[in-house]
This record gives structure tokens, sequence and C-alpha cells, in this order.
């Protein structure tokens, strides 16, 4: 495998409007607007869980007609493929990190550290989907949303005031206090998308993308040599075209 090119960073692509061939509506919601900060490693565990949901839906399309499907690595749609996962990846990849007091603006906070633990899987594979997840959105004619769940991990929530000289304090957020969470704007995009339905004329397509790869060779228009199998790329060459807006953040009070 080719270094070339390879993924890394932020995900936010600046796309010329005349680019834009389908943008994705994020919005978010919480399964519950009050949110309890366990005092102990025993009250963590007495407490129900609370659950982040991600809903997203075609806003523009150039072809409203077809669903799209995307990676969802590194985004806030990302759902792990590994059985021993114990955390969503949204939390190792920060694309679900956007924690803000609303009453507060210096207070801000998020589930730091969590990339240490076993949340995804890693490396690359010459056909993508062994190794990422991918999503089908609904058309934009459809009208419909897929929804996305990741449990927050509460007992890992930390919270900081900003200083004046650029440091921070660790902090508490006080009772009642209102919070708002959703993703990271450094999330918004996708390296690899394409119309079509996982379950439909995508189901046995093999995805790839060869800017980041070298020494492979064709055999016709969409097929490896030696395989017989159909490949699909990308619409736009790492993941351009298809952007992403956050509709709406959700708003939580800690008690």
């Amino acid at each position: 495998m080719s270094g070339r090119g390879l993924p890394g960073g932020g995900l936010v692509r600046r796309h010329r409007p005349q680019d834009i061939e389908a943008t994705l509506s994020l919005r978010t919601t919480v399964s519950s607007t009050t949110i309890s900060l366990p005092e102990s490693d025993s009250d963590a565990a007495a407490l129900p869980d609370t659950y982040i949901r991600i809903h997203a839906s075609i806003k523009h399309s150039t072809h409203p007609a077809l669903p799209l499907t995307l990676s969802s690595w590194r985004t806030p749609l990302e759902r792990s493929l590994s059985p021993e996962a114990s955390f969503s990846p949204v939390w190792h990849n920060s694309a679900l990190t956007y924690f803000h007091s609303t009453s507060n603006p210096d207070r801000y906070g998020g589930p730091p550290g969590l990339g240490y633990k076993v949340c995804h899987r890693g490396g690359f594979a010459r056909n993508l989907r062994e190794n990422w997840d991918f999503i089908t959105i609904p058309s934009f004619e459809s009208g419909e949303e897929v929804v996305v769940e990741h449990i927050l991990p509460v007992e890992e929530l930390q919270f900081w005031k900003k200083r004046d000289d650029g440091y921070r304090d660790e902090v508490k957020p006080e009772k009642g206090e209102k919070w708002v969470i959703g993703p990271s704007e450094g999330a918004l995009g996708t390296f690899w998308w394409v119309w079509g339905d996982l379950d439909g004329d995508l189901k046995e397509k093999q995805f790839r993308n060869d800017e980041w790869f070298e020494g492979e060779t064709e055999d016709g228009e969409g097929v490896r040599e030696g395989e017989g199998k159909e490949w699909v790329e990308s619409e736009g060459e790492n993941g351009f075209g298809l952007s992403m807006e956050i509709e709406k953040l959700a708003e939580v009070v800690f008690v």
C-alpha cells in the first residue's frame, strides 16, 4: 500500500458552491435532556445510559431520486466494526466533542482520552469495506433520515474553564447549568462517497480509492485484474463533492 494521499487530520471540506453534488444535514438529539454526573464508580454503575443520536438526511442533491453511501470513518456517523469495542469510535476520532455551556461561554468539556480504549479497528485494505464503516442516506425525494446512536460515557466527561493566560482550570458543571452537545466542525466531511444503496445496487460491490494505492492494474473499467469483481470508486477524489452541515445541537441540563 502506498503512503500517497492517505487520509488524516480534519475532514472539513471547503467546497465551492458549484462543486457540491450533495449536502447532508446533521441534527443532534439526546435520550434525556438531563444528565447527572456520578460522584463515584458505584454511582456511575447505577446511572441509566444516556444516548446521543445523530440524525442525517440529504438537504440538497443533484440526483434527488438517488440515495448515497459514504464512509463514516472519522465522522459523527461512525459505528464500531469491532466486537471488542467498549466505546463508540466517535469519542476516539473526536467527531462528537462539541460540549459548551450556554450560560458560561468560557466553560467547555468533553470525553477526552478515550482513544486509548478499544473502540475501533485499524488499518487499510484494498477493499475499503473490510476496514471502514459505510452508511447509506435515503434519497432527498424520500424525505427520510438515518439515525446513528452513541452511548455518552458520562463517567468519563471532563470540564474546563478558559483562563486569561491561555491555560485552563478543571471545573464541574453547576446544577441547572445548560450545555449544548453536537458534532465537531472538523469532522464535517468524508473521505469516500458514491450514489447508491449498500443493501441495493452496491451490495456486491467493493470500494476502493486508487489515490491511496500504487502498482495496481485493471482489466477493464471498474474491474481489478484477475478477480472479476466489480469495484466502485468515490464520486469525488478524497470525498470532495459531499458537504455536511449542522442543523441542530442537542441541549442538556446538568442536575
